[in-house]
């Protein structure tokens, strides 16, 4: 009875390991997220401050303010621009880059507990019975086996002997009530009913 209480005792704390490993990857999972979601953040108030920086210095929009637009002012703006959009790629690679580190986080903390469950798991997988009684051995007597041995062996002496005690060799000279031809066939017609 205490095995199958034990045993019962063991499958809650299995579930409840589940439950919490479950929990914990979870919670690993809201830190993941919480961290993308502060670099998107950083990244955007960069983003910001970028794009402030980029319309205080446009000297392409000072030159046009001027009067002085050509290739040359197209040109000037052109490389500005190119030079905020080039920071904007940068941060957005930045960002991708971070996300793969968190996902291979996320990855391995979702190993190790699938690892903990299965190891959680193998360690209930075998169903316990209670213990039984062994069986009573059976008692024998040896000289009674001995002559049950010797009966058994007589016997079949016997039977192999029982061929020869007749005539003729051991060839049956009782007349088979069912009429047989040389060739192994029954003739019906000798055969008498009886009865």
């Amino acid at each position: 009875m205490q095995t199958l209480s034990v045993t019962n005792t063991e499958r809650v704390m299995h579930e409840q390991g589940i439950d919490a490993s479950n929990i914990g990857l979870s919670q690993v999972y809201g830190d993941i997220q919480a961290k993308f979601g502060d670099q998107i953040g950083q990244a955007l108030q960069e983003d910001e401050v970028n794009w402030k920086e980029f319309l205080q210095n446009n000297k392409a929009g000072d030159m046009a303010a001027s009067g002085q637009t050509g290739r040359s002012a197209a040109r000037v703006g052109t490389l500005e621009l190119g030079e905020y959009l080039a920071k904007g790629s940068r941060k957005a690679y930045e960002l991708t880059e971070g996300k793969r580190e968190l996902d291979k986080a996320g990855q391995k903390a979702a190993g190790m507990a699938r690892a903990e469950q299965m190891n959680s798991f193998a360690k209930n997988a075998i169903i316990k019975n209670p213990d039984l009684a062994p069986p009573k051995p059976v008692m024998q007597n040896v000289g009674a086996a001995a002559f049950m041995d010797a009966l058994s062996i007589a016997s079949s002496i016997a039977q192999i002997a029982t061929p020869f005690s007749s005539g003729m060799g051991g060839l049956n000279t009782t007349p088979s009530p069912i009429p047989t031809l040389p060739s192994g066939m029954t003739d019906w017609s000798k055969a008498t009913v009886i009865g």
